[in-house]
């Protein structure tokens, strides 16, 4: 009796155990489990790098992908006995971004972006088994990555990002066929999540620039309601739980969360840090009695809980056996790979064309190096820039020509880029400039509204463009030549007083030259101080040559006339002939 009790005990603290959490995520190569934001237990160690996460809680069974094992890609983990078992086989080239599970059939569904499809493979024990699954659905024309399944009405929803026609879609279990619900107002809806007490499908769209979204519908896409949105956040995985939405962002690595019914002034709550960690998967524990009370279309789900049907235990994939190489070879055992021309990474696993053109095709050059083929009106080396981006200017519309070269459409402005103002004016206007410009040029009443003597003449201000009954004129308002009562006064004026001063600096010029030619005496003559004194004869002078020198011509002793200085010499020169005699003995005669 004490063994059963004891037996039933551990039960019991078993079962609290497994549900004892709020929030699972997928962290490097462990499942980590929360509870009240604490971190209450992590699984695994033999992974090595886990992305994509899913919960099933009639099972209570997690389903992730891990992203590096050798053989197998998606496993599952039993919380009631923490049972660990590989699902499907690795394909040799793949990319899973999203799970989802359906516990009434058994069947797992998954997206690859790189086949551009989504899968699915049975767990039934009834199902023949091969390891790889199949495919769904081929999506030529999308990049599915977001997915959840409505068990109760048997359908799958997944999202396609592919830019410029992202949208969500779904398709019924069994027919395969799609129907779009949500294609407008969308740019990279990343993950979806359904709620089945609400009836209501949620979604995280990752928007332009460091801007994003998150928003609701009804299961059909209508009744569209954007719940919240805000700026440098970049959602990669989300989820419901009873009354909150969770989201892990990539920016600040935090999970937020907000109410499902949130109120316009809400805002998103921090509600767990992951400091330098990326979350690529996400789950919370939302029981099932909890998402299908009073639904009637989720009876068969919630009878699940007291009759679940087996999962299938036949598959057989090996354990690791080592690090093989997808595009490549191995150069050695358990070395690094070589990869093919094209593929990088460790496993040879990385195109190196994806996503590398934002907006072209891609190739590889003679170097094997990655090369875009741009769409018309885009360029650059990833065709990452837009020629119509600030071509147009004044709010002009850019399109592409024949040419695919951009070309503007201008409303009020003109220019190969609208960069021109058209400067529109009435009927009276253009009369009034006509005639202002009739005064100005001189022109004729009977003349031209554009003269042709006034076309080589250079307009003052800018030409206008008229329109008047349909017919363009250009009018010119001003002329330069024309006589202008301010200015051309002072202009006159001003000449008149340069040319006096320059004429009346010419003959100063001219007067101090002339001042500065003085006579200089060419020969000495010597008188002799011994003979006889001047008044003993009259015939000679006594002087100095120095003040010789320093004497006028006029004021010379020694020349000067007879008839003036010593009337009664007989023997002495006229003036006239002594001032001959002087000036012949001097420098530059022909100047006086």
């Amino acid at each position: 009796m004490c063994n059963l009790q004891c037996i039933l005990a551990l039960a019991a603290i078993s079962t609290h155990a497994a549900y004892s959490w709020e929030i699972a995520t997928t962290v490097d190569n462990q499942l980590h489990f929360y509870n009240e934001r604490n971190l209450s237990s992590t699984v695994g160690g033999g992974s090595r790098e886990l992305t994509a996460l899913a919960y099933d809680a009639v099972y209570n069974m997690m389903l992730f992908v891990d992203k590096n094992s050798d053989n197998a890609s998606i496993f599952s983990l039993f919380l009631s006995n923490n049972t660990y078992k590989p699902l499907v086989k690795r394909r040799s080239h793949e990319s899973i971004v999203g799970l989802a599970f359906d516990p009434i059939e058994n069947r797992l569904f998954w997206t690859d972006d790189s086949e551009k499809s989504i899968f699915e493979i049975s767990l039934r024990n009834d199902s023949k088994y091969n390891g790889y699954g199949k495919v769904f659905l081929k999506l030529n024309n999308e990049i599915p990555q977001g997915i959840a399944v409505d068990s109760c009405r048997k359908y799958v929803y997944w999202s396609n990002t592919k830019m410029g026609s992202a949208s969500i879609k779904r398709a019924r279990f069994d027919d395969n066929k799609i129907e779009v619900i949500i294609n407008s107002s969308l740019t990279m809806p990343i993950s979806i999540a359904i709620d089945q007490r609400t009836k209501r499908l949620f979604w995280a769209d990752d928007t332009a620039g460091a801007n994003y979204v998150i928003e609701s519908s009804n299961l059909d896409g209508s009744n569209r309601v954007k719940l919240i949105e805000g700026t440098d956040h970049r959602p990669i995985a989300l989820t419901v739980s009873k009354d909150f939405i969770y989201w892990f962002d990539q920016d600040y690595h935090y999970i937020w969360r907000i109410p499902k019914e949130p109120t316009p002034q809400t805002k998103p709550e921090k509600y767990m840090p992951f400091t330098d960690k990326d979350v690529y998967g996400i789950a919370t524990n939302y029981p099932i009695e909890d998402q299908t009370e009073g639904i009637p279309e989720c009876y068969a789900l919630r009878d699940l809980l007291h009759n679940k049907p087996e999962i299938s235990n036949i598959a057989t994939i090996p354990v690791d056996t080592g690090l093989f190489c997808i595009h490549g070879e191995k150069t050695e055992v358990n070395g690094p790979c070589k990869c093919a021309p094209g593929y990088t990474g460790v496993r040879c696993d990385i195109n190196v064309c994806q996503n590398y053109c934002l907006k072209g095709n891609c190739s590889l050059n003679a170097d094997d190096k990655p090369q875009c083929s741009c769409t018309p009106g885009y360029i650059g080396e990833r065709c990452e820039i837009n020629v119509c981006y600030g071509y147009c200017l004044n709010n002009g519309k850019c399109s592409l020509n024949k040419q695919q070269e951009p070309e503007c459409s201008c409303d009020g402005f003109e220019g190969m880029r609208c960069e021109v103002q058209i400067v529109k004016t009435t009927t009276a206007a253009f009369t009034e400039s006509t005639r202002n410009y009739t005064e100005s040029c001189n022109c004729t009443q009977n003349a031209p509204i554009v003269p042709t003597e006034c076309f080589n003449k250079t307009p003052t201000a800018p030409t206008e463009s008229l329109v008047s009954n349909e017919k363009q004129f250009l009018v010119i308002t001003e002329c330069n030549d024309g006589w202008n009562s301010t200015r051309d006064p002072i202009i006159i004026v001003l000449s008149i007083i340069c040319t006096l001063l320059c004429a009346a600096c010419g003959l100063l010029l001219r007067k101090v030259i002339q001042l500065k030619r003085r006579p200089r005496i060419k020969k000495r003559i010597i008188v002799n101080k011994n003979v006889t004194p001047m008044t003993a004869r009259p015939d000679q002078c006594e002087v100095t040559i120095e003040n010789c020198c320093n004497m006028n011509i006029c004021e010379t002793p020694c020349f000067e006339p007879r008839s003036t200085i010593r009337p009664s010499l007989l023997d002495s020169k006229p003036g006239k002939e002594e001032n001959k005699n002087l000036i012949s003995h001097m420098e530059l005669p022909d100047d006086y």
